[in-house]
């Protein structure tokens, strides 16, 4: 009989990074062997809550489609609802429940529901994509350990968060992973040439890409007042921005303008659907994230899904990703000089080094696939 595992997480239609790890761990579970379901959300963040346009994927194309085995019950505001679901896994009888963890609001849903479960026979497993949130609010660090003591496993996506996790629960198993390499996106419908035509990019320079989620910790105002040094280096470069702004698209706009480089710059102010992804990463030389906090990144792991080398400030776990000049570079600081530096660092050895080559050697251990063992371990009991 084969051995079961529910996960708690947001799932299509929701969209965003835990419904890309929720998709991807499915698949890897159930391509194991398991019989997995997913139990998710009716409601993920109340309106007044989210900065974004909308918390549903309008994309038509879906990484690894599930949608049977997908149960919406979790009002992330309506405890009832949190009973509910944990009576729902309570009748699957499944051996682990694995609760995708990301941000402490949701830490008393959580909390209801892994203490409502069989711990007698069903092990609680949190999937730690960090254990403090990038904002570090107060009462962060408080309410995320409240809610996951219940674990009676972690896994973890870094060694940074290893580190942490292993400081407040020594007794408890902590196994490590990393995301995995997103490569869905790669849908073989652009060369480099079209892609840039497909954007209106025109040019012979290198592209620069800074892609996802604008909010203030990914450090964009960084690498936008970084550009005028790299046009020195490099006088047809573009700039090349995409994502959802999550604060004033103005206030970036202005920086533009203040360094007067707005002849360089692509913007693409607005979310990307799935199926759109794909000419943005084909059109860049390198992928830039200045952050100023991080726990690991799911873009540089779709930088790595098209072959792309990374540029990344040294916060969190993301030194970990970077194999130093041959994956990308890591900088020590987001000033903009240390970032100019980074991008030059890239650009300057493209035409001796195999990115892509190292890249693919560099992901064969990398991803969910290193998880074998580890789940092997949890459901045996």
């Amino acid at each position: 009989m084969k051995r079961k595992i529910v996960l708690v997480s947001p799932a299509y239609p929701y969209r965003g990074g835990q419904a890309l790890v929720e998709s991807y761990l499915f698949d890897t579970l159930t391509r194991l062997g398991y019989d997995c379901s997913t139990v998710s959300f009716t409601l993920l963040y109340p309106s007044i809550f989210f900065p974004g346009t909308s918390q549903y994927e309008t994309s038509g194309f879906v990484a690894f489609p599930h949608a049977d085995r997908i149960r919406r019950l979790i009002n992330s505001i309506n405890p009832v609802s949190w009973i509910r679901a944990a009576l729902h896994i309570r009748k699957l009888r499944p051996d682990a429940v694995v609760f995708v963890w990301w941000m402490p609001f949701f830490g008393p849903a959580y909390w209801t529901i892994s203490k409502l479960l069989n711990r007698g026979k069903t092990r609680v497993v949190f999937l730690m994509e960090n254990f403090i949130s990038h904002e570090h609010r107060w009462f962060d660090k408080a309410l995320a350990s409240f809610t996951v003591r219940t674990a009676d496993a972690f896994i973890c996506q870094s060694h940074f968060v290893r580190e942490q996790l292993t400081k407040s629960f020594s007794r408890k198993p902590v196994y490590q992973t990393t995301l995995s390499i997103y490569d869905c996106y790669d849908l073989g419908k652009y060369t480099a040439a079209t892609a840039r035509e497909q954007l209106g990019i025109s040019g012979e320079g290198p592209v620069v890409l800074f892609f996802g989620l604008i909010r203030p910790y990914k450090g964009l105002d960084r690498l936008i007042g970084a550009f005028p040094e790299i046009l020195k280096a490099y006088p047809g470069a573009t700039l090349l921005v995409a994502g959802e702004c999550y604060e004033s698209g103005e206030k970036y706009r202005r920086l533009i303008r203040e360094a007067g480089i707005g002849d360089h710059v692509s913007m693409h102010l607005k979310y990307i659907p799935n199926e759109n992804v794909e000419p943005y990463f084909k059109a860049a030389d390198v992928v830039c994230l200045p952050y100023y906090s991080a726990t690991q990144s799911g873009i540089v792991m779709m930088a790595y899904g098209f072959r792309k080398p990374v540029v990344v400030t040294d916060v969190g776990g993301l030194r970990e990703l970077v194999e130093e000049g041959k994956t990308g570079t890591v900088i020590q600081g987001n000033e903009p000089g240390e970032v100019a530096t980074g991008v030059d660092t890239i650009l300057g050895a493209a035409a001796r080094t195999d990115y892509a080559g190292h890249i693919t050697s560099r992901i064969e251990s990398m991803g969910y696939r290193n998880l074998e063992k580890a789940f092997e371990d949890i459901t045996a009991g």
